[in-house]
Order: structure tokens, then sequence, then C-alpha cells
């Protein structure tokens, strides 16, 4: 697979998923900016970039973690690599689905992971307030941890990679993605938040990412669609 189309893929869901990025990470964002008013402008910058640099590194290691299963599981047979990759899909899918709010599922994956949070949760909420750069960092990992039914998604397109490296590339990736409107969302919350929450975006991002789904569904449809985009490149 090619490395740098799929990796801008990832980028570009990570930015079409802002819209629920800001309803599940807006809150805890605000909150920290809050907690950092007294300090100058530029403070705040580098210490809320050093959280969010924190939760995209989590995701990373979560990457490369569910890409290790993936890169296992596919070398036991050429069939267990291709399911891996129709899971993938089907997630991706069901991830666009959520998005619009036409079929909420992936809400089960995310009682799941709830799980696990209550357990790092108490972790993240005892190294507030942010005080320093390794501080920032450590809450950030922590809170990337938070249930999210597009991280989820994103992780399953990881484990169908088939190695760990591209796997943690392409989380670390979608998460580059969410940085800009969560990050301004402190700056800009009322204004940003109307315009990624309104009904018409989500469901234009959910219905560029089904469709991404549909794209990225192993079949002969790939192929078909390469030789258009050949013949129209000329």
């Amino acid at each position: 697979m090619n490395e740098v189309p799929t990796l801008i893929s990832a980028v570009t869901l990570g930015i079409l998923g802002s819209a629920h990025c800001i309803g599940m990470c807006g809150g805890i964002t605000s909150a920290l900016s809050l907690s950092l008013e007294s300090r100058s402008r530029s403070q705040i910058f580098w210490l809320m970039l050093t959280y969010h640099l924190g939760r995209v590194s989590s995701y990373a290691i979560a990457g490369f973690l569910l890409a290790s299963i993936g890169w296992y599981l596919g070398g036991i047979s050429p069939g267990v690599k291709m399911g891996l990759r129709y899971f993938a899909a089907i997630m991706l899918i069901a991830m666009g689905l959520y998005l619009t709010g036409w079929w909420r599922g992936l809400t089960h994956l995310e009682k799941i992971g709830h799980k696990l949070w209550q357990y790092i949760q108490p972790m993240a909420k005892a190294l507030l307030p942010i005080e320093s750069f390794p501080n920032a960092l450590a809450v950030g990992m922590l809170w990337g941890w938070l249930p999210c039914g597009l991280v989820y998604s994103s992780l399953a397109w990881s484990a169908s990679q088939g190695q760990p490296i591209q796997g943690a590339l392409l989380m670390a990736s979608f998460g580059l993605g969410t940085i800009p409107s969560v990050f301004l969302l402190g700056a800009f919350s009322r204004q940003l938040s109307g315009i990624i929450q309104a009904s018409i975006t989500r469901n234009l991002a959910g219905l560029m990412i089904i469709l991404f789904g549909l794209w990225s569904m192993p079949g002969a449809h790939q192929k078909w669609l390469m030789s258009v985009l050949h013949g129209l490149m000329g």
C-alpha cells in the first residue's frame, strides 16, 4: 500500500471527524484553557500544543499495538489479512453513519472503552492543573485514551496496515488532523463549534467518510476507479 496517500487520508479523516472531536474533547480543551488563564498567551499556546501532542502520541502508541496484532494475525493466512481490511472498511462506514446520526452503533464500543477509562481518568485528573510541559504531555497522553468511536474506527484501520510502524504513523496522522479544530476551540469556541457541529457539516463529513470506507473495501471497484482517475488525468 502506498504510504503517502494513506497518511494523507488519515489526516483527512481526522479533519472530517472534527465535529465529533469537539463533542468529545472540546469541553476538556476549554477547561484546560480556562485553567491557564493566568499565563501569557504564548505560554497557553505552547502548553496546549504540548497537551495535544501528548494526545496524538497515545494514538500512535495504540496504532502501533493494534497494527502489531494485525501484522501477527495477517501472517497466519491471506484470508485473515483480507478479513482485517474488510473489518477496517466496515468500521469507517460505521463512523460515517455515526457522525451523521443515522446509526449510533459505535456507542456500544465506547461503552466498552469506558471500562478502561474509569481506571485512567483518575490518573489524568490527578495531574491537573497543567503547570509544566512534561505535565501537559502526560495529561495529553492519558486523555488520549478517552473512549471515542472515531478513534476506534481509525484503530481498526491501523490494524489492517500490516506493519506496526505504518499503523503508528497512520494514527499519528489522524491525530494531527484533529488538532486544528480542537486546538482553536478555546479561542473561537462559539464560532468554530457552531460551524463544525452544524448538521450540514456533520452530514457532509459523514458521507465523505462512508465513501472513503466503501473505497477502502477490497474489490474490483478499486481497479475500476483507478482506471477512471488515470483516464481523467490523461
